[in-house]
C-alpha cells in the first residue's frame, strides 16, 4: 500500500478537533485518526510529534473512557516508546477494571514493544485469549507467545467476542480464529444474530473494515433496522451507503435512515456518504440537510456536498453557502473540498474578499493577488521530455507549446494545472525535478520499450531508467495523484508504478507521434473542465480514435 502524508488541511482539522475538549468530538477525530492509518495516510514528521504528545496527554487526562481507549488505539497506530509508552502504561495501571481499556492498552504495548509485552502492574488477571487477541491487533502471531486459542462463541464473554471481531475488522486475523471448521466470515455472520447489541454492532463494523468481506458476511439483516437499537443502526447505515451496489435499495435505505429518531443512527449514515455519491442522491441530501437538527450531521453532510462539488452543481451551490455560514461549517466545508475545484475557487473569494476589506487601490494589484492565489491551489503538471541524441527526435518542444496553447483557450476552467515543461532530462535529475516543483501529476514523453523509461546522460546519450526503480522513486515522494507515460511499451512500467500511485496510464505498443498529440490535449482540457482522471482518459482515447481507432486501443489506465 502506497503511504501519503495527510495535508496541512486534514491535519489542521483534526489537532482542531482533539482540542476542542469536547470528549465526543475527541474520540471521533481521534477514530479517524485510525481510519487514516489503516488506509496507509500518515503524518509528517513534524505533524506527528505534536499529535503523539497530544494524543498521550489526552490518553492520561480524560475521564472519558471511550476517548481514553480510542487514545490508547491511536498509540497503538503511530506512537512511539519515548513518547507515549508512559501514558499507555499509566492508563493501564488507572483503568485496570475497565476490560475494553485494558485490551487497548496490551494492543498499544505489543505495538511499542514490537510483541515483547512486560508484565505490569494490572495486567496480572487478564485471560491468556485476551492478551494474545489484544495484541494481534497490533502484532503478527509469529511474534507472540504461543496461546491457543479455543473460543466457543456460544459461551464466551462478550469482551472476548469483541476483541476477536476487532482483530477480524482490522485484517489482522488468522483464518479459522474462532473454530477450526469455520472460516472467519461465517462466525462474522453468526455473530451478528447474538443477543448483545455490542457484539452485533462489532459484527457489522468488521464487515465495515474489512474488505474481504461482503454483505453477505452480514449477520444482521437490513430489514429490522428500525427495530435495532441506535449502536447496531449506526454501523448497520455506514454500511449500507457505501457498499449496496443497487442504486435504488442504497436510496430507499438513506431515505429510511435520514427519518429514523436517533442522531447516532443519522450520523453513521452521513459518515457512510462522505465516501458515496451516484446521481439522484442530491435528491434525498439537500432536502434531509435543511430538516436536520443534529449539528454533527449537518457537519458531515456538508462535508459530503463538497467532495461532490464537482457532480452536481447545487452541492456546489450548498458548500459555498455553508462556507459563508464560517466557523465549523467553514472548516468542514474546506476539508471536503480539498483536491477539488471548490477549494481553489473558496481560496480565490476569500483573497477577493481580503482584498477589497483592506482597500483595493488598483485593479492591477488586485488580478496580481487573485493570480497568486490561483497558482498557490493549482494542480502542477510536471512534464518531463527526454529524447537523448542516439534516439529518434520527438519534436517535445512543439508538442509542449500547443499544450500550454489548447489549455489558454478553454472557457470552462473549474480546475486550474500548472503547466511545468523540462526538456533534455537526465536520469539524475528526476528526483530533483520531483522535488523542487511538487506536482501531483508526472508526465513522461520520450522513449520507452518494455520495463524501462529512457532518459539522457550529460553528454546527451541514452540513460535507460528501470521500471521497478522509477516505482521505488515514486513511493518514496509519496504526493502524486496520477503518471502518465507517453512512450511505446510503457504498460510494464506503469504496472510497476501502479502500486504507489492511484492512477497510471501507458501503452501496450508503439505510440503514433502524429495522434499522440491529440490525447494529451484532449486529457488535459477534460481535468482543466473538472473531469476526473478516468474520464480524462476516455476523452483522450476518443481523440485518437477520431484520427485512428487502433492507436486509441493501445492506451490503458491502471487504477
Amino acid at each position: 500500500m502506497a503511504t501519503q502524508i495527510l495535508t496541512a488541511q486534514q491535519a489542521a482539522f483534526l489537532r482542531f478537533e482533539l482540542d476542542s475538549g469536547d470528549p465526543r468530538r475527541q474520540k471521533t477525530a481521534l477514530q479517524d485518526i485510525c481510519r487514516l492509518y489503516r488506509l496507509g495516510l500518515r503524518f509528517s514528521p513534524e505533524a506527528r510529534l505534536a499529535f503523539e504528545q497530544a494524543i498521550a496527554g489526552i490518553t492520561v487526562n480524560s475521564r472519558d473512557e471511550k476517548v481514553v481507549r480510542w487514545g490508547l488505539n491511536t498509540i497503538a497506530r503511530l506512537g512511539t516508546m519515548g513518547n507515549t509508552a508512559q501514558s499507555v502504561e499509566y492508563a493501564l495501571k488507572r483503568h485496570e477494571d475497565k476490560p475494553e481499556i485494558v485490551a487497548a492498552a496490551i494492543s498499544a504495548l505489543g505495538f511499542l514493544y514490537k510483541g515483547q509485552i512486560p508484565a505490569l502492574e494490572g495486567m496480572n488477571n487478564i485471560l491468556p485469549a485476551v492478551r494474545m487477541l489484544a495484541a494481534m491487533q497490533t502484532v503478527a502471531p509469529t511474534m507472540l507467545d504461543k496461546v491457543e486459542l479455543s473460543i466457543d462463541i456460544d459461551s464466551a464473554n462478550e469482551e472476548i467476542l469483541k476483541l476477536a471481531l476487532i482483530v477480524v475488522g482490522i485484517n489482522r486475523d488468522i483464518q479459522h480464529l474462532l473454530h477450526p471448521h469455520y472460516e472467519n466470515g461465517e462466525i462474522v455472520r453468526a455473530l451478528g444474530q447474538h443477543d448483545d447489541h455490542i457484539v452485533r454492532q462489532y459484527s457489522v463494523w468488521a464487515v465495515i473494515e474489512n474488505k474481504r468481506l461482503t454483505l453477505d458476511h452480514l449477520g444482521t439483516s437490513f430489514d429490522t433496522l428500525e427495530l435495532e437499537p441506535p449502536n447496531v443502526q449506526s454501523k448497520l447505515l455506514q454500511l449500507g451507503a457505501s457498499r449496496f451496489s443497487d442504486f435504488s435499495k442504497r436510496q430507499d435505505l438513506i431515505i429510511r435512515g435520514s427519518n429514523l429518531p436517533s442522531a447516532d443512527a443519522r450520523e453513521g449514515l452521513s459518515k457512510g456518504l462522505l465516501n458515496s455519491f451516484y446521481d439522484g442522491l442530491q435528491d434525498v441530501t439537500l432536502s434531509w440537510f435543511e430538516t436536520e437538527e443534529s449539528p454533527r450531521v449537518q457537519l458531515l453532510l456538508a462535508e459530503h456536498f463538497a467532495r461532490y462539488s464537482d457532480a452536481v452543481p447545487s452541492y456546489r451551490d450548498m458548500a459555498l453557502s455553508l462556507h459563508d455560514r464560517s466557523g465549523e461549517f467553514r472548516e468542514r466545508v474546506l476539508l471536503g473540498a480539498e483536491r477539488m475545484p471548490l477549494y481553489g475557487e473558496i481560496k480565490a473569494r476569500e483573497a477577493a474578499s481580503s482584498f477589497e476589506l483592506f482597500g483595493a487601490s488598483t485593479d492591477e494589484a488586485h488580478s496580481k493577488i487573485l493570480m497568486a492565489v490561483k497558482m498557490q491551489n493549482a494542480t502542477t503538471v510536471l512534464v518531463l521530455n527526454a529524447t537523448p541524441d542516439d534516439q529518434g527526435r520527438l519534436r517535445a518542444d512543439k508538442e509542449a507549446a500547443l499544450l500550454e496553447e489548447q489549455l489558454r483557450k478553454l472557457t470552462n476552467r473549474r480546475r486550474d494545472l500548472n503547466v511545468v515543461q523540462r526538456f533534455a532530462v537526465r536520469l539524475d535529475q528526476v528526483q530533483e525535478h520531483l522535488l523542487n516543483h511538487e506536482p501531483k501529476i508526472l508526465h513522461f514523453s520520450g522513449h520507452g520499450d518494455r520495463g524501462i523509461l529512457v532518459f539522457e546522460t550529460h553528454d546527451g546519450s541514452t540513460a535507460v531508467l528501470d521500471g521497478d526503480v522509477l516505482a521505488d522513486i515514486l513511493d518514496t515522494y509519496g504526493k502524486l495523484e496520477c503518471v502518465i507515460l507517453h512512450a511505446c511499451f510503457t504498460e510494464e512500467v506503469a504496472q510497476a508504478c501502479a502500486r504507489y500511485v492511484p492512477v497510471v496510464v501507458g501503452s501496450t505498443d508503439t505510440i503514433n507521434d502524429l495522434t499522440a498529440p491529440k490525447f494529451t490535449y484532449a486529457f488535459y482540457q477534460a481535468l482543466a473542465n473538472g473531469r476526473d482522471y478516468e474520464n480524462a482518459f476516455r476523452m483522450g482515447k476518443n481523440e485518437v480514435a477520431t484520427v485512428d481507432r487502433k492507436e486509441s486501443e493501445k492506451y490503458k489506465i491502471l487504477k
